[in-house]
């Protein structure tokens, strides 16, 4: 991969070889000088659209901006928009790729990538996923998630469109039931989830909710602790009850209270308001006096 660090050295040397400021070079290249003074650091690179600009600027080679890095080749290429010709006739190693990918604008990094898609593998992929496009990487999931399942899809789906994700969700879901989508739960849209959430919990139960309820919604949680909680009872709660509303929890709470006394508080008494609770205790009392 290129040297970040030592390419801004090499920028940061040709600029006052030229006696110029951050400034004066941002200015000149209609770029802020934040952008000048991060390449500098070695934190970003100029973009490929840049460099021709760059060197022109410091009167030098792109060659000696990137330090004679063996991957100017394929710069020079691209800059000269000789992309499509040169992918007839060359063969772009992944690691080619990956060392030009950050300096690429999306579409020319699109190009190589379709010559490359099918030698790729997931572990891959990740690597060159923010250089890409969200199309491409779409497509690449759900290739790999037809041949591999849900767990492969773990590391791309910061990448992938929410489009995919819950697609590839449900998928699973209707497959393999909820807890395969715990890997994917952080991702997925809160319809998504809940849609998911409510099927599972009309087959299986409340207790089928445990991995997925700390990214359903409120309204689902309460709408299924309700249900749960008319249909077996407070007990049922437990494992649910840390992600319900401070409403719903109390409301269920005080109709175990008055159908069976203080006692049946205790499954859920963790996480009662403890003036709730304290009030409660002093109807039971005034009922047993």
């Amino acid at each position: 991969m290129f040297d970040m660090v030592k390419i801004g050295r090499n920028i940061a040397k040709l600029r006052k070889e030229k006696g110029m400021t951050q400034m004066e070079v941002a200015d000149k290249m209609g770029v802020s000088y934040q952008a000048i003074s991060n390449w500098e650091r070695g934190e970003t690179m100029p973009d490929i659209s840049k460099l021709p600009e760059l060197a022109a600027t410091f009167e030098v080679s792109i060659d000696q901006i990137l330090d004679n890095h063996n991957s100017t080749k394929i710069i020079h290429t691209f800059v000269n928009h000789n992309t499509s010709e040169f992918l007839k006739n060359n063969e772009v190693s992944i690691e080619d790729f990956s060392t030009i990918a950050p300096i690429l604008k999306t579409e020319q990094a699109d190009e190589v990538f379709g010559q490359l898609k099918t030698k790729i593998n997931i572990q891959d992929l990740i690597s060159i996923a923010p250089f890409v496009s969200t199309e491409l990487i779409d497509e690449c999931a759900r290739k790999s998630y037809e041949a591999e399942g849900m767990e492969s899809l773990k590391s791309l789906a910061p990448f992938m469109s929410d489009e995919a994700i819950d697609e590839c969700a449900r998928k699973s879901f209707e497959a393999e039931g909820i807890e395969s989508l715990k890997s994917l739960a952080p991702f997925m849209s809160d319809e998504a989830i809940d849609e998911c959430a409510r099927k599972s919990f009309e087959a299986e139960g409340i207790e089928s909710l445990k991995s997925l309820a700390p990214f359903m919604s409120d309204e689902a949680i309460d709408e299924c602790a309700r249900k749960s909680f008319e249909a077996e009872g407070i007990e049922s709660l437990k494992s649910l009850a840390p992600f319900m509303s401070d409403e719903a929890i109390e409301d269920c709470a005080k109709k175990a209270f008055e159908a069976s006394g203080i006692g049946a508080l205790r499954p859920i008494a963790p996480f009662l308001n403890q003036d709730v609770i304290e009030k409660w205790i002093r109807i039971g009392l005034e009922y047993t006096t």
